[in-house]
C-alpha cells in the first residue's frame, strides 16, 4: 500500500512549524524563558514528595483543593476559578471553545507567541494589530481591525515580551467598545500588583488568565489558571480535560498558596536584582525599557550588534537570553534577558562587558 500520512493531517496543522530540542549543560545559566531563580519552599518541596507516594492514584477531578484555594487567593468564588497545565493549556481551552476554524483573534504585537501558534492550531487566523512606539496599546486601531469574525482579542498585561503595563482606564475603554472575548493575560500579576479580575462580574467577556509559573516559582510543574464569571467558567470546563493538572502539581500549588510569605520574599529579591541589572546595563550603553515583570526588554543597536549575534556570543558563553530580533515586526535589536540571582546577574554583566 502506498500510504502518504500528511494527506491525512489538517491542512492548518501541516503549516505550522517543527520543534527541536537539546539538553541545556548543568553550569548554564537561564535567562531565557522568564523563570524564577529560586526554588520554591521547603514546604512545597516536602509537600512534593509527601504526594509522590500516591501517584498510584488519579488526582482530584477539577484539581477541587487547589480550586478551592485558589479561590480564597484572588477573593472570588471557586465557581470562578479554572485550573489548567500550565497557561498555555487555557490560552488553547480559551480558543478551543470560542473559536471555529477561519474566525479571527486580534493579538497586539509584538507580544505573547503562545496566543498565535494555539489559533493557528485550531484553525484560526491571528490578526495581528500594531502597537505604539512605546508599545502601548493603540485603542482605534484595535477597533479597526474588528470584523464580524472576531472572537478573541488577546491582551498580556504587563506584556510579554515588551515588559510594559497597560492602564487599567485602557482596558476599560476596549472592554466598553469591543463585542468579542477579551482575554487580559496577568501570569506577572504579583510582580506588578495591577489586575483588573475584579472586573469579572461587570464585563461578561472579561477573562483573566494567571500562572503560579512564575513568582510561585512552579514553572517545572504547570499550574495556570483563570478568573473569570461562572457561565463562562463552566464552559471552559466541559471541553477541559477531567484531570487538568497532576496529583504533584496540586500538592505543590496548595503548598505554596499557604506560604506567600516566602512568595513575596523571592519577589523583593527579583525587584532588587531588576533595579541593579538595569543600572548596569545602561552603563554598557544598551537601551533597556521599563518593566513591571521578572524581565527587561532591551534594545541593541546603541552597542552595534543585532540580537542575533549577542545572543550567539552569550550562548558560547553558557548564558541564554531570548532572541526578539525580527519577530512580530520587531527590528534585528531586540533581546529579552530575565532577572537571574545576584551571581548570575553578575557573571552576566562581565560577561556583556567583554563582548562590548
Amino acid at each position: 500500500m502506498n500510504f502518504v500520512v500528511e494527506n491525512l493531517i489538517n491542512q492548518h496543522i501541516q503549516t505550522l512549524n517543527s520543534k527541536t530540542s537539546s539538553p541545556k549543560k548543568d553550569n548554564t545559566i537561564r535567562l531565557d524563558k522568564g523563570e524564577l531563580p529560586y526554588p520554591p519552599s521547603p514546604q512545597v518541596i516536602q509537600a512534593i514528595t509527601n504526594a509522590a507516594s500516591e501517584i498510584n492514584r488519579y488526582p482530584e477531578v477539577m484539581a477541587a483543593s487547589l480550586r478551592k484555594k485558589l479561590a480564597e487567593y484572588t477573593g472570588k468564588l471557586p465557581e470562578q476559578i479554572t485550573i489548567g497545565n500550565g497557561s498555555d493549556d487555557l490560552i488553547e481551552l480559551i480558543i478551543k471553545v470560542f473559536v471555529k476554524p477561519e474566525e479571527e483573534v486580534l493579538l497586539p504585537i509584538p507580544t505573547f507567541f503562545v496566543y498565535e501558534f494555539a489559533t493557528r492550531v485550531i484553525g484560526g487566523i491571528p490578526v495581528w494589530v500594531k502597537r505604539q512606539e512605546n508599545f502601548d496599546l493603540d485603542v482605534e486601531a484595535i477597533i479597526e481591525k474588528l470584523t464580524s469574525k472576531t472572537k478573541i482579542l488577546f491582551i498580556a498585561n504587563p506584556n510579554n515580551p515588551t515588559a510594559n503595563l497597560i492602564s487599567r482606564d485602557k482596558i476599560i475603554e476596549i472592554l466598553n467598545r469591543v463585542n468579542c472575548i477579551v482575554v487580559v493575560d496577568e501570569c506577572y500579576y504579583e510582580f506588578c500588583q495591577e489586575t483588573v479580575a475584579d472586573l469579572v462580574e461587570e464585563y461578561p467577556n472579561l477573562i483573566i488568565l494567571r500562572s503560579l509559573s512564575k513568582s510561585f516559582g512552579l514553572a517545572g510543574i504547570r499550574i495556570g489558571y483563570s478568573i473569570t464569571n461562572q457561565t463562562i467558567t463552566d464552559y471552559l470546563y466541559r471541553a477541559a480535560q477531567l484531570f487538568p493538572v497532576n496529583k504533584l502539581a496540586i500538592a505543590a500549588g496548595n503548598a505554596a498558596l499557604e506560604n506567600l510569605s516566602y512568595v513575596q520574599s523571592s519577589i523583593e529579591k527579583i525587584i532588587k536584582e531588576k533595579d541593579f541589572l538595569t543600572q548596569e546595563l545602561e552603563k554598557i550603553g544598551l537601551k533597556v525599557y521599563p518593566s513591571a515583570t521578572n524581565f527587561l526588554f532591551i534594545k541593541t543597536n546603541s552597542v552595534g550588534l543585532t540580537s542575533k549575534k549577542i545572543v550567539e556570543l552569550l550562548r558560547e558563553k553558557n548564558i541564554l537570553i531570548a532572541d526578539f530580533g525580527l519577530k512580530q515586526e520587531l527590528d534585528e535589536y531586540n533581546i529579552r534577558i530575565a532577572i537571574g540571582t545576584p551571581e548570575e546577574n553578575k557573571v552576566l554583566i562581565h560577561t556583556l562587558n567583554t563582548m562590548i
